[in-house]
């Protein structure tokens, strides 16, 4: 099968693009059953296919660049090739949605035409950083960021209008790819491979986009945490609701804005979502009086800190959504440890899983692993694995 996109083979963004898209299921079922060989007597259950397998992405973020030729410099924009030496200059992408294309298209033109110098990561000189953006999946609206090395940027208001000129006439103003509600600088002088910085500065429109999942209303910012595949999100909620006793107390860690701490609380006689980020606890808040949620509560702390006192009080169920990097050594412990009935872990990383998963059988057996397909053509996948407390 031959993939249609120019950028295959080279881009590092998807591995499994010229695949057909069972055989992608059946690899990614495969490893899973491979990556948790040494774990007896646990149900590894059938994957879960995505809705659809392309253009489900409704986040991008992606780094500026450079290409010299001859004396010239070109600004480019889009993933890093797979040996990470050089960034693609993105032109089409088959698996983020089509109006995130037009903008890194848009955003591209505006850069190269007001010659701002993109970020060099060996000289520590230039501006440009990363484009990020997300588009809604229920209301269509759009958020762009542009993360900058240093605050001030030359007459912001200037470029943010002539920006914001180069979006819409991409995305067009019938509504046909959405509507683009805001515009942010978010800056980060800092030398990391992180993304995003901590301040921004809004330069056009407002800071949030308007989101469903179910019937609940979220307002998503630049840096919120959510499931880029909107189509799959309700099937991995549900498949955690399915594990919840009714009436049950349940502690939520790792909480972001409190997506799945509203989608338990129908079942759940309480829920208390414990965040680290203090913008995603605001946010999770305001959740719950915009969706008249009454038995959900938020602490703002890390897991390591909030999580203790909580596991000596009456809770039966621990849901866990840590990064990609897991829980760690300390809170994995601290839950070994505990007399919770049940851990449900939803992973985006089967080999930080089956770590964790390690230390935690200690005090509890691994009944079920549920690979679920959020993100088709790319190996990544992720896993809802369900924990019980030995007898």
């Amino acid at each position: 099968m031959k993939s249609s996109c120019g950028h295959f083979g080279i881009c590092g963004g998807c591995t499994n693009l010229s695949m057909d898209y069972g055989k992608e299921l059946n690899k990614k079922e495969q490893f899973l059953k491979e990556t948790f060989s040494a774990f007896r007597h646990v149900e590894i259950r059938p994957i879960l296919a995505s809705p659809t397998s392309e253009l489900y992405r409704h986040k991008l973020q992606l780094p500026f660049g450079r290409r010299v030729i001859g004396k010239k410099v070109i600004t480019t924009l889009g993933l890093f090739n797979r040996e990470s030496t050089f960034i693609v200059d993105q032109n089409e992408c088959l698996i983020q949605e089509q109006a995130l294309t037009e903008i890194t298209l848009a955003v591209k033109l505006w850069a190269r035409k007001e010659g701002l110098p993109p970020y060099n990561e060996k000289s520590k000189r230039g501006i440009l950083k990363y484009l990020v953006a997300r588009k809604s999946f229920t209301t269509k609206e759009i958020l762009v960021g542009i993360v900058t090395a240093q605050e001030h940027i030359p007459h912001p208001k200037d470029l943010s209008k002539r920006l914001h000129n180069h979006i819409t006439d991409r995305i067009g103003k019938s509504g046909k790819y959405g509507k683009l509600v805001g515009i942010i600088q978010n800056i980060n002088t800092r030398h990391t491979s992180m993304a995003l910085g901590r301040e921004e500065n809004l330069l056009w429109g407002r800071p949030y986009i308007n989101e469903s999942i179910g019937k609940y209303r979220f307002r998503v910012g630049l840096s919120t945490f959510l499931q880029v595949n909107p189509s799959q999100t309700p099937s991995l909620y549900n498949l955690i609701l399915d594990e919840i006793e009714k009436g049950s107390r349940v502690i939520d860690a790792y909480s972001g804005i409190g997506t799945i701490s509203l989608w338990l609380s129908g079942v759940a006689k309480e829920v208390i979502g414990l965040e680290e980020n203090p913008n995603s606890h605001k946010t999770a808040i305001e959740a719950l009086k915009n969706n008249h949620v009454s038995n959900v509560k938020f602490r703002k702390g890390r897991v390591s800190e909030t999580l203790p006192m909580l596991l000596a009080q009456d809770y039966s169920t621990v849901v866990l959504d840590p990064p990609r990097s897991g829980l760690g050594e300390e809170v994995a412990l601290e839950l070994a440890n505990s007399r919770i009935q049940k851990i449900i872990y939803v992973s985006c990383d089967p080999i930080s899983l089956r770590d964790d998963v390690r230390i935690l059988s200690k005090n509890y057996y691994l009944s079920s692993l549920q690979p679920v397909d959020m993100f088709p053509k790319t190996d990544h996948l992720e896993t809802v694995a369900v924990l019980n407390r030995k007898a």
